[in-house]
């Protein structure tokens, strides 16, 4: 800017100069220019997701310029197997199967790396069991109900690791959210572990017959993280640029607003409003790209290393692309 020229023309030339750089800046950050007409998120079915639900139901990704259709599937486990097969632009999904993706096609000709985290949160898992299994210890030699590739399959393996329940010495029964509360409420399964609001459901059918053995607070901090294609952050940054900020947009509206967000994600995905509610108080919908998200998905992944389920380190330079998180906001990436 050249200061001398603003003196000798006088403030009129200023603010001038002011407005012009601020309509730039607007225009910048606004009218960004995505190149396809529509884009296709996938994600689960459950309000963890609730961050781009919102965002995109209220309109706010349409109003920055970026089309975009959400396709619901069982789970962000099963959204991740349709995202490797060539679906979608962006996918949503919990922790373990996101590292999975990134690990399982980092050498392919366009891998899936990490965009942003959606949301954090503690006690959103849980394991339920008969009423009368009150001890880890009492599992051994039962039936447990996981859904094998997704953050139910690594918690289970961490709740029992921590407890000193050998995993041989159970037996794990890979089932379907849907199908494991009447499979527990049956005696099918002695327990199983899923993610809210299956908890409870099953609290809500079976009655006293089963209880909340623990849930995932003070074991391992869940994210939910969204991934790319790498030649979307190549060829289409706009794109990556702006499915960050109105997702960050929804995330921050959905916490201040917590009554008329629950509605809109009770709506869209069929659950009732005051379920999504006891969901939404508790997450924390920050897409910070931060030292605690790294630690933590290391942590995981570490794990399941150690019990044969991964096969090497996330390398975050390789798996992970802030190139998106940069441009939408450089403050989200610590």
């Amino acid at each position: 800017m050249n200061y001398k020229a603003i003196m000798k023309y006088g403030r009129g030339a200023f603010s001038m100069v002011l407005s012009a750089v601020f309509a730039v800046s607007v225009a910048s950050s606004v009218a960004a220019a995505p190149k396809k007409d529509k884009y296709l998120f996938l994600t689960g079915s459950t309000p963890q997701f609730a961050a781009p639900v919102v965002a995109v139901e209220k309109g706010w990704c349409k109003d920055m310029g970026l089309d975009v259709e959400i396709r619901k599937f069982t789970s962000g486990g099963v959204a991740a197997q349709s995202f490797i097969a060539g679906q979608g632009d962006f996918m949503d999904t919990g922790d373990w199967p996101a590292v999975r993706t990134w690990l399982l096609t980092q050498d392919k000709d366009d891998p899936i790396v990490g965009l942003a985290p959606d949301a954090y949160y503690g006690d959103l898992t849980v394991i339920m069991a008969k009423s009368e299994i009150k001890d880890p210890k009492q599992l051994k030699g039962k039936k447990i109900g996981v859904w094998l590739g997704t953050t139910s399959e690594f918690f289970a393996g961490l709740y029992l690791d921590k407890h000193g329940v050998p995993l041989d010495s159970v037996k794990y029964v890979n089932v379907q959210p849907a199908e494991m509360v009447p499979a527990l409420d049956s005696g099918d399964l002695d327990a199983f572990v899923m993610w809210q609001p299956f908890g409870w459901k099953s609290q809500e059918v079976s009655g006293n017959k089963v209880h909340e053995l623990s849930t995932a607070e003070g074991y391992f901090t869940e994210f939910v993280v969204v991934s790319t294609r790498k030649s979307l952050l190549d060829n289409d940054p706009d794109a990556a640029k702006v499915m960050i900020q109105c997702m960050k947009k929804g995330g921050e509206w959905a916490a201040k607003n917590q009554q008329e967000a629950s509605k809109i994600v009770g709506d869209f995905f069929k659950i009732p409003p005051e379920t999504v509610m006891k969901m939404i108080s508790v997450m924390n919908m920050d897409p910070t790209f931060s030292t605690k998200f790294r630690k933590d998905m290391d942590d995981l992944n570490n794990f399941m290393m150690s019990k044969d389920q991964s096969k090497s380190r996330i390398n975050w330079n390789k798996h992970f692309d802030a190139r998106g998180l940069e441009t939408a906001d450089p403050m989200l990436v610590k």
